[in-house]
């Protein structure tokens, strides 16, 4: 392929180009940055051509043609000429004339690709041409990890302190808990190793902190803490999680919600409004006691339902993220026609793109819709004994990660 002419004389306005009518506008007096006239040729001999400003969009190829034709470029035998971008410029500023004066004046601003009509992986040799092409390309710039807000989601859910099972007691649960948030810290570290890590974090409490007593009559005869106690359990192992993230991170945001064994009941009824929850008052308490320290936790949010609700939605990383306990459906396969009616009722997951629940005890993730995902939370109790004992499971524990950012979710691991 070669120029009809020395492209760099074409750029220039000429005695004939100025009498000439035509629907280009030239010479621009500035041309928005990335905009300026020219050639830009791409590996395989494809061109990119920004043409001048005109005061209509080209309407159909052969106009396309011949906006790039004006630029003195020809365009060889079996090639063809697409329209790649137009964007509309309300208020351009140019000259019509050498000498007028700047105006101002709507114009249109078009970059055309010159390519062949038939890629080459369709040719007699396609498929070599193909796997090729693919093997052979480049790779894009990684984007600067200072550039690109990422966020690390932390689900912790169903701890249920002070809960007996197969697994043990309170003091199974704190070493536990304590071990996965060892393994946080190696994760974090992992990120950080392949250019990925995370610029806030977001400790998400899916509910079930307590075990309490007012849920089932043998709680009475299972558990190994008082009331206060499991409250003094969870708020203490909180507090230590956030703390940990809080002086790794320049932000961190901390929600929860409303649940089951979290509520506050008289005899197994619950009482007061969804917001009556002592996993709710427990992160109440931790945003009370970090706001007396804002040199060390002023960086640190909390998230907390509506009074009259049992949800919540957050924006992370641009995506949207509701968190839900789980409990406002009776199993796990009625998570997705839960969410849908959601929407119907205008609360607080139903623009939800993802949705983190905790309740069933066992992870689970399913992609939804055009684009939504559910992610089903592990647990971190002592031992799921009434989900093995109706379902022949045996739930394994663990710390739910991911990492979201300017393309979705990525990372997913159980710690």
């Amino acid at each position: 392929m070669t120029l009809s002419r020395d492209l760099t004389a074409l750029l220039q306005p000429t005695q004939d180009d100025q009498a000439r009518p035509s629907e280009i506008l030239h010479p621009a007096a500035s041309a928005p940055r990335g905009w300026e006239t020219g050639v830009r040729y791409e590996p395989g001999g494809t061109m990119i051509v920004t043409a001048p400003p005109t005061d209509h969009p080209p309407s159909n190829a052969d106009a396309w043609r011949s906006r790039v034709e004006d630029l003195g470029l020809a365009v060889p035998d079996g090639w063809r000429v697409r329209l790649v971008e137009a964007r509309h410029d309300p208020a351009a500023w140019h000259r019509d004339k050498q000498g007028d004066d700047a105006v101002t004046r709507p114009v249109w601003r078009c970059r055309y690709a010159v390519e062949p009509a038939t890629p080459t992986w369709m040719s007699a040799d396609d498929v070599d041409a193909l796997v090729r092409d693919a093997i052979r390309r480049r790779r894009k710039p990684r984007m600067a990890s200072e550039a690109v807000e990422r966020a690390l989601v932390v689900v912790y859910a169903d701890a249920q302190a002070g809960k007996v099972g197969r697994d043990g007691g309170t003091s199974e649960l704190v070493g536990r808990v304590a071990d996965r948030l060892d393994r946080l810290d190696d994760h974090i570290r992992d990120l950080k190793a392949i250019g990925q890590g995370p610029t806030a974090a977001y400790w998400m409490d899916a509910g079930d902190c307590v075990e309490n007593y007012e849920n089932t009559g043998q709680q009475a005869h299972t558990n190994d803490l008082a009331l206060t106690e499991m409250i003094r359990v969870h708020r203490r192992i909180t507090f230590e999680g956030l703390d940990r993230l809080s002086s790794r991170m320049d932000r961190v945001v901390a929600a929860t919600c409303g649940s089951n064994h979290g509520r506050v009941r008289r005899n197994r009824e619950a009482v007061g409004p969804p917001s009556d929850d002592w996993g709710i008052e427990v992160m109440s308490q931790v945003a009370d006691a970090y706001a007396h320290n804002t040199d060390a936790y002023g960086h640190v949010s909390f998230v907390l339902p509506e009074k009259w609700r049992e949800t919540v939605s957050l924006d992370i990383a641009g995506t949207t993220v509701g968190l839900a306990h789980g409990h406002q459906y009776a199993r796990p396969d009625k998570a997705p026609e839960w969410w849908r009616a959601q929407s119907f009722g205008r609360q607080a997951v139903a623009d939800a793109t993802i949705l983190i629940t905790g309740h069933f005890h066992h992870f689970r993730a399913q992609q939804l819709g055009a684009g939504r995902l559910w992610i089903q939370a592990p647990t971190l109790d002592n031992g799921s004994d009434w989900h093995t004992a109706r379902s022949g499971e045996v739930s394994a524990s663990g710390l739910l990660v991911m990492s979201i950012g300017p393309n979705g979710w990525d990372h997913l691991r159980l710690l």
